[in-house]
């Protein structure tokens, strides 16, 4: 497989952070039930380029690892250096995308539990009750928003320049 460049993967962040907030700003409009789920996936998504920019970057953003981490989960944790914020993928979550994803295709021990917080988020959202997994969505949006914020203003600092302006402009030029 072919290595991400700087550019490409500082070009996902900046695109993916703006598809995050267009996609919380639809669900906000109207919680639905697909728009709950899209959503969930942009945020999961966001781990896997957290992870690409500690690569590039490991002195503004590093990968943690949880105290509390059992052997089964496959969690990830992140935090900025500057500020000492951290933010860290949510199991819960997890399930619910790979409920969607998978189906029931994934293996049978976790396969009822990811179905289970599924059909709980999707029957907070129809039933209009802000529930516990309703919360959880988007508490994890709120907190994925600021840390991408965040990490907006770190590599500003790192670069010395807003690399988003350059990388419009790179392809407006195009």
């Amino acid at each position: 497989m072919k290595e991400k460049s700087d550019y490409e993967i500082l070009y996902y962040f900046y695109l993916h952070s703006d598809l995050i907030e267009e996609a919380w700003t639809e669900y906000k409009s109207n919680p639905s039930s697909l728009r709950a789920l899209n959503l969930n996936s942009w945020i999961l998504s966001s781990f896997n380029i957290y992870d690409d920019i500690s690569r590039m970057l490991p002195g503004i953003l590093s990968r943690s690892k949880p105290q509390n981490l059992s052997s089964d989960e496959n969690e990830s944790a992140y935090e900025l250096k500057r500020i000492k914020l951290s933010i860290r993928m949510n199991p819960l979550l997890l399930s619910i995308r790979n409920r969607s994803l998978y189906g029931k295709q994934g293996s049978k021990k976790s396969g009822g539990q990811n179905g289970r917080y599924f059909w709980e988020l999707q029957k907070e959202l129809t039933s209009n009750d802000k529930g516990t997994s309703v919360n959880l969505l988007e508490e994890s949006t709120k907190e994925v928003i600021r840390f991408n914020n965040e990490l907006e203003l770190d590599l500003i600092e790192y670069y010395g320049f807003n690399y988003r302006k350059k990388l419009n402009i790179d392809s407006i030029l195009k």
